[in-house]
Formats: structure tokens, C-alpha cells, sequence
């Protein structure tokens, strides 16, 4: 099927939507409000902390930022890299400001940045675009050009962020100009405030 071969295809540097730099907190200050939220959660229980458990909380940092993108005027949701001690890995936390500081919100529902449809499609219609310039038949080449001007995607649902590597999975539905609608989970990466569709 075309969209499924097409999703073997690594597209790499593809943009999404953008937001102004200060929206985006850096290392330093995404670890320093990680670390004012774990301290007022270790101060909110009625018992302290064993002393390994607070050896482990001690050590757990913000070590990378690896993109974020605005939720609403409040907040962003962002990508960061969790140095955990033993493990590290990705996890997806919502920053806004309190004044000129940057604090961890209280609710981290949906918290998981996605593409919109909109950039999705930019990025799926790019790949198309992309392999049907290697294409040596005539038809089959002509076949994409079609898809990679008018391939829409309908819906995108179930995003999970996969925490080795800060990848952003989802349910994405194709309609194709033959269509039919083939669904596909594809996987996405944030970097800055730039989205890219990665290779499956």
C-alpha cells in the first residue's frame, strides 16, 4: 500500500509550528523548577523520605530540553531528558511562568506535545514528495505526486511519548486521493519547536 511504504522513508529537518524562543525554557531553568516541584512534593507528605529514596530523589535532574510547544497562553508541554541516577530518560512535563520564573504545573494531564494535523500532513505529504522523486516508472511516480499534493490526514489519536528516545507515537489516519483511508501509528520527533517525521 502506498502509505505504508512511503513510511519507511526517513524525513529528516521538516518544520512545524514555531513559537517565540522565550516561550521555551532552557536546561537550567526547566531543572530548576523540576527540582522546586519534587522538594515541595517531598515537603507535602507526612512522612519524610527513607534515605534511599532521598538519596534517589536527590540525584534526579533535568538534563536535556529537548523541544516544547505552546498548549495555550499559560503553558508549554515539553520533551525533557530525566537523569534518574540509574536510568535516564524522557518524560513530558507542562512549564509555565510565575513572573520571570519558570515553574512545573500542578496538572500534567495531556502533557505530551503532538503535531497538529496541519503539520502532520506537511510532513507525511513531504516524505511522498520526496519518494516519488525516486521513482522510475512513470505512473507510479506520477501516483505520488498526486498523493503528495493531496494526501490529508484526517485524524492523529493516541499519542504516547516513547521515553528511550523522546519520540512521539501516534494513530495517524491517511486519506489518499484513490479513497481510501489507511491508518497508520507514525512516529515524530520535537526538536526546539521544529517537528520531523521519523523513520518507523
Amino acid at each position: 500500500m502506498l502509505f505504508s511504504r512511503v513510511l519507511a522513508i526517513a524525513l529528516l529537518g521538516a518544520t512545524g509550528g514555531a513559537f517565540a524562543a522565550d516561550a521555551m525554557p532552557d536546561v537550567t531553568q526547566a531543572n530548576a523548577a523540576y527540582r522546586r516541584a519534587l522538594e515541595a512534593n517531598i515537603r507535602a507528605k507526612s512522612e519524610p523520605p527513607s534515605p534511599v529514596s532521598a538519596s534517589l530523589l536527590a540525584a534526579m535532574k533535568i538534563d536535556a530540553v529537548q523541544g516544547c510547544q505552546r498548549v495555550d497562553a499559560d503553558f508549554v508541554a515539553c520533551i525533557v531528558g530525566v537523569d534518574a541516577g540509574m536510568r535516564r530518560g524522557y518524560q513530558a512535563y507542562r512549564f509555565g511562568r510565575d513572573g520571570s520564573t519558570w515553574t512545573l504545573a500542578n496538572s500534567v494531564e495531556a502533557a505530551i506535545p503532538a503535531p497538529s494535523l496541519a503539520d502532520a500532513q506537511g510532513l507525511i505529504r513531504q516524505r511522498l514528495g520526496e519518494d516519488g522523486a525516486r521513482q522510475q516508472d512513470p505512473a507510479r511516480k506520477a501516483e505520488f505526486e498526486r498523493a503528495a499534493a493531496e494526501a490529508t490526514v484526517s485524524a492523529m489519536n493516541g499519542c504516547e511519548l516513547d521515553s528511550d528516545s523522546g519520540a512521539v507515537e501516534c494513530d495517524v489516519r491517511l486519506r489518499l486521493p484513490d479513497g481510501s483511508e489507511p491508518s497508520a501509528k507514525q512516529r515524530f520527533q520535537l526538536n526546539a519547536s521544529a517537528w520531523s517525521l521519523l523513520e518507523r
